[in-house]
């Protein structure tokens, strides 16, 4: 139990600090901007628990064993161009399942009803650093001191998904989250993911 518990505070502290900020800003701020804030706060807490883990995880330690391959410009290039590619390609297949004609997709269309800086800040640029941090450094990268690469993957990519609430934003997030592990695996850096995700969500905004 107390596993479960190491493995999944990160994502509870990031649950806890979007809930207050909606409550303490909700009819201040607009969503994206909400969003912006809630990415900002969890960042620190993010970012100083990726650095303990990579004193004492295994795991992590090993991503930092060789800093010549954490990042490859033309790796990091084809990274934001395939998010951006497959949220078109996703978003085509889901649009021609019909799957938005049938559930509410209510967060993304209020994150798309604010304006185009807080946008490009919030959901393009702050919300995929922090996730990222969160989902592929902590989650996935705790996971993967007792689970299998597989397992760590699928169950990561789970709660990714079903963090994001809806079930269209479900839809959407599960695909991308195994991509995003498996990319976080494979270059043994978070760049990459970080890339990726932000390469989805910035074509999500430009396409609406």
């Amino acid at each position: 139990m107390s596993w479960v518990f190491y493995v999944l505070s990160p994502v509870m502290i990031s649950l806890v600090i979007s809930e207050m900020t909606a409550i303490l800003a909700g009819n201040v701020l607009d969503s994206a901007a909400r969003t912006a804030l809630s990415a900002v706060f969890a960042l620190p807490f993010g970012v100083w628990m990726y650095r303990q883990d990579t004193k004492r995880n295994a795991f992590e330690q090993h991503r930092h064993m060789d800093r010549s391959r954490m990042c490859c410009l033309g790796a990091a290039a084809l990274c934001l161009f395939g998010g951006g590619l497959l949220n078109v390609f996703w978003s085509w297949i889901l649009k021609l399942l019909q799957v938005t004609s049938v559930f509410s997709n209510e967060t993304q269309e209020a994150l798309f009803s604010s304006g185009i800086i807080m946008q490009l800040l919030g959901p393009g640029l702050l919300v995929p650093l922090t996730e990222e941090l969160i989902f592929r450094g902590l989650l996935y990268g705790r996971m993967r001191t007792r689970l299998q690469m597989k397992q760590a993957v699928l169950l990561s990519a789970l709660l990714f998904a079903f963090y994001h609430g809806n079930p269209v934003q479900i839809l959407y997030a599960f695909p991308m989250a195994l991509l995003l592990a498996i990319l976080y695996e494979r270059g043994e850096s978070l760049i990459y993911p970080i890339l990726f995700h932000m390469g989805a969500n910035l074509t999500a905004i430009f396409l609406q």
